[in-house]
C-alpha cells in the first residue's frame, strides 16, 4: 500500500506518515487508533508488535528483478508469523523438539558427499527409513516441532519460481521453534515437498555460514533436498544406465519429486554426464514442462499451527472452532492472517461451520 492510498485510509496527511515512519514525530494512539480502523488491524499491533527482521537473515530466492518492496513485504509477514509462533509457544508452554538442528548444524563449508550424509541423518533423526520414499514431508517435519505455513507475501508475486518458493531464518533462536514458509499460488505438491526440503536444508546448513555467493547457498540447499527426497542409494539404483522421461513419470509418482529435480539428482550424483543432462532438460523445456510437469502428486497441508491456536484459542467442546476476536487481540494480527498461515480455520460464530478463506478469497 502506497503512502497516498494510505493516506486517504485513514485520513492522516501523507506528510504526517512519512514523517512516522521516519521517526520525526511520536505514534501517538489516536493516530494508531485511525490507522487500525482503516487496514482492520487490532490495535495491539500497533502497541507491541516487534520489528521486521533483516530481509538479509532470511533465505526467500529472489532475483535480480525481485523489487524491495516485495522483500521488505515478505520480511514483514515472516516476522509476524514468527511473532505469533513465539507468543503461542509461550502461552501454551511448549518445549522444543528441534534442537537437534543446532546440533547437525555445519559451520564450515560442506562437500557434496557430507551434505549427503547430513540429509542420511536427517532422515534417521525424523524417523524415516534409510531407503524408500517419503510418504508426508510436511507431516513428518511438525512432528518434530517445525511450524510450515503459507505465506500470502509469496503467493502475490506475479510468477512463481521454480523448485524453490519458501522462506526460513536460519539464525532463528535454537530454543523457538522453526518457522518454513511457503507459496501456495501455482505450487504443485512435488514442488511444495521440495520447497519444503529445499529450507530445512537451509535451517541445517546455513545457521552458522553464509556463502558468499547466493548461488552457492541455494545449490546446497537443493542438493540436501534431492538427497532428503531421494536416497543417493536409491537413485543409484533407480537411475541407472540409459533412461527416458518417460521412466521418470513413472519415478515422479512414487518419489513425490518433479521431474526436473529427478534429472537434476541424477546429474548431482554423478549418473549422467553434461550432455546427457542438458539434452533431458532441452527436453523438459520443449514439452512446456518447466511450467506444468504431468503426472499429478497430491498437495499437504499444513495442521500444526492451527492445532496449536485451537488449543489456545478455540471454542466449543471440539475447540475446533476459533474465538477470532480474542484470537486477533492476543496475538497481535488480523484473523485473516492466522487463517492464511494455518491454512483455513473455523471462525466462532459463522453459523456455517466451514473453513475461513477470506484472506484467500481478497487475493
Amino acid at each position: 500500500m502506497t503512502q497516498k492510498r494510505l493516506s486517504e485510509q485513514t485520513g492522516i496527511s501523507q506528510a504526517t506518515l512519512s514523517k512516522i515512519e521516519n521517526r520525526q514525530v511520536e505514534f501517538t494512539k489516536p493516530l494508531a487508533v485511525k490507522m487500525s480502523m482503516a487496514i482492520d488491524y487490532p490495535l495491539t499491533f500497533f502497541e507491541g508488535q516487534s520489528g521486521p527482521l533483516p530481509v538479509t537473515s532470511l533465505t526467500y530466492r529472489h532475483t535480480s528483478s525481485t523489487s524491495v518492496g516485495e522483500l521488505n513485504s515478505i520480511a514483514a509477514e515472516y516476522s509476524m508469523l514468527c511473532d505469533v509462533v513465539d507468543n503461542l509457544s509461550a502461552r501454551l508452554q511448549l518445549q522444543p523438539k528441534t534442537l537437534w538442528l543446532d546440533e547437525f548444524a555445519v559451520h564450515t563449508k560442506p562437500t557434496d558427499g557430507e551434505i549427503e550424509r547430513l540429509a542420511e541423518k536427517t532422515r534417521g533423526k525424523l524417523g524415516i527409513p534409510a531407503s524408500g520414499s517419503i510418504g508426508n514431508l510436511t507431516r513428518t517435519l511438525e512432528r518434530v516441532g517445525i511450524i510450515i505455513a503459507p505465506i500470502h507475501g509469496l503467493a502475490s508475486k506475479l510468477k512463481a519460481l521454480l523448485n524453490s518458493d519458501g522462506v526460513t531464518m536460519p539464525s532463528r533462536n535454537k530454543w523457538s521453534m522453526p518457522v518454513i514458509g511457503y507459496s501456495q499460488r501455482d505450487n504443485t505438491g512435488d514442488r511444495l515437498r521440495f520447497t519444503i526440503a529445499h529450507e530445512l536444508g537451509h535451517l541445517i546448513l546455513h545457521r552458522y555460514r553464509k556463502p558468499i555467493a547466493y548461488r552457492d547457498m541455494e545449490r546446497e540447499a537443493h542438493r540436501f533436498a534431492g538427497a532428503l527426497l531421494m536416497p543417493q542409494q536409491d537413485a543409484k539404483i533407480l537411475l541407472k544406465g540409459y533412461f527416458m522421461l518417460s521412466d521418470l513419470m513413472k519415478l515422479k509418482a512414487t518419489w513425490g519429486m518433479s521431474i526436473a529435480s529427478i534429472v537434476s539428482r541424477a546429474s548431482n550424483l554423478g549418473l549422467i554426464d553434461a550432455n546427457r543432462t542438458r539434452s533431458l532438460q532441452i527436453q523438459i523445456n520443449s514439452r512446456g514442462w518447466r511450467k506444468q510437469e504431468p503426472v499429478h502428486v497430491g498437495d499437504e497441508h499444513p495442521l500444526l499451527l492451527r492445532q496449536i491456536i485451537q488449543a489456545e484459542y478455540g471454542a466449543g467442546e471440539s475447540k475446533r472452532e476459533i474465538d477470532s476476536f480474542a484470537a486477533e487481540k492476543g496475538l497481535n494480527v488480523p484473523f485473516r492472517y492466522l487463517d492464511q498461515w494455518s491454512d483455513g480455520l473455523v471462525e466462532a460464530g459463522s453459523g456455517f461451520g466451514f473453513q475461513s478463506r477470506r484472506f484467500k478469497d481478497q487475493r
